[in-house]
């Protein structure tokens, strides 16, 4: 979980002066800001009401303002913005600390060396980083720098846009050091009390570095991988549906089913944990291959179109030498519905099913789907296809987005005077069964953390 946000954020990381996150900003402009957010997420959103009403956006947004203080830097603004955003529980509606966590690491900031594992209201060091002297795994931690961890988790509830609990739980336990700079900014040495004693220990911090290669989660290798467990097994892991072009899945896709044919597979096992998503339509690709019956990984998707809207659609999905011909964007059942929409209003694709390739009717396989937590965007969509349509049995902890959610970001701003910037999701996927329920996908087996899914399977194919 820290590596793969630590990924993210250096990803997205901006080309802002340094010292930047020192500026400093009146209330007033912090209130325009805001405001701006808020105006430019109604325009962009399919319906940024959705979880909340506006009665409640109005209530929260006046404690927020109310809240603010006469002047505040830019990273200080940044805390407050992101939490309308987390407030609104849309979690592809996003902006990101990436210029603030630049400069804290390029001038050598350091983080706690520990992650947290929280029971109730009772929290305890988990994995540790660095030296481990200090670090006491079996007593519980009463409070870090004079402040309780019950008040600390809330703080930093408030800051985790995951759009479930058990999911904000994950993601703030697993990347707590993250989340510890990122709420407060603290800086080592840590003064930690322990449960039995009032005497404060002090903790040093540990590098970035340190961090992600120590982390739970190991190095990104091949984005899609196959491999074969036994005679009759093959397992087919997949990293994300967006780093590659299509092409380069579509080839995978084709030679390793070509493969699984030729050599008689009756299981097969895709491990999708910790994919972070992409593009749904590499979910399908797949999918033809091993379905024994058509599918659909969306019922209808909603569309909010704006001129804005329509340009970054066009430059993202259209191929240049098509963008002038505007009558041949009915080709595509998207473009159609979006062109034919009017600006300010939603426009609704119904998805058609897509039929199986011959093969996969020839050469039927038993599907073990491999999903937890950290299975996100379009790897929560293939898990919801799989589960809709009784292509396979999911096994693992449930998906790290709503079954129904608010995707596609391709909306950008920046703000008027924090010149922060964000994103906006322009739609809505509605999952296979046309159900809008406020759950993640569910594995049909629900295993514990500590129990590996791929492992669990095996022992279920041998018995």
């Amino acid at each position: 979980m820290i590596k793969a946000i630590f990924t993210i954020i250096l990803l997205v990381a901006g080309t802002l002066q340094q010292a930047f996150s020192q500026d400093m900003l009146s209330r007033k402009q912090m209130e325009q800001d805001i405001d701006a957010m808020v105006g430019r997420i109604v325009y962009s959103h399919v319906n940024a009401y959705h979880y909340r009403s506006k009665q409640e956006w109005d209530v929260f947004l006046k404690e927020v303002k109310s809240g603010l203080p006469d002047s505040l830097s830019r990273f200080g603004f940044w805390r407050k913005a992101e939490q309308v955003l987390v407030f609104m529980n849309d979690a592809h509606t996003r902006t990101y600390p990436s210029v603030f966590y630049k400069e804290y690491t390029d001038r050598g900031g350091l983080f706690l060396p520990f992650t947290i594992q929280k029971k109730e209201d009772v929290y305890h060091a988990a994995e540790i980083y660095g030296d481990t002297s200090n670090i006491d795994t079996f007593k519980s931690i009463i409070s870090i720098n004079g402040v309780p961890m019950a008040a600390i988790y809330a703080d930093m509830k408030k800051q985790c846009g995951k759009e479930l609990d058990l999911l904000d739980e994950k993601a703030i336990c697993g990347s707590f050091p993250y989340y510890v700079w990122k709420v407060y900014g603290w800086e080592p040495p840590y003064s930690v009390i322990w449960s039995g004693s009032n005497a404060p220990v002090m903790v040093q911090g540990v590098t970035s570095d340190k961090l992600e290669n120590g982390g739970p989660l190991s190095p990104k290798k091949e984005i899609c991988s196959l491999s074969f467990l036994n005679e009759a097994t093959a397992l087919i892991t997949v990293i994300d549906f967006e780093t590659m072009p299509r092409s380069y899945y579509k080839k995978f896709y084709r030679k390793a089913f070509r493969e699984i044919n030729r050599r008689g597979i009756k299981n097969l096992v895709l491990d999708l944990r910790g994919n972070d998503g992409g593009d749904s339509r590499y979910c399908e690709d797949m999918a033809r291959y091993f379905a024994d019956k058509p599918f659909r990984i969306s019922s209808r998707t909603l569309w909010k179109v704006t001129p804005e809207f329509k340009t970054n659609f066009t430059q993202l999905y259209i191929p240049g030498i098509m963008r002038w011909a505007k009558f041949l964007y009915g080709i595509n059942e998207h473009t159609k519905a979006i062109w034919k929409t009017g600006d300010g209003a939603i426009a609704v694709v119904e998805h058609k099913e897509r039929k199986p390739y011959r093969s996969a009717l020839k050469h039927p396989k038993k599907v073990y789907l491999l999903i937890d937590n950290d299975t996100f965007s379009a790897g929560s969509m293939f898990a919801a296809m799989v589960k809709d349509y009784n292509l396979g049995i999911l096994v693992g902890q449930p998906t790290g987005n709503l079954s129904s959610f608010y995707a596609d970001p391709l909306m950008w701003y920046m703000l008027p005077n924090s010149r922060i910037t964000f994103q906006v999701s322009t739609s809505l996927n509605v999952r296979p069964n046309g159900k809008l329920d406020n759950d993640s996908i569910q594995p049909d087996i629900l295993l514990p953390e500590s129990t590996d899914a791929l492992e669990y399977v095996l022992e279920l194919i041998g018995n």
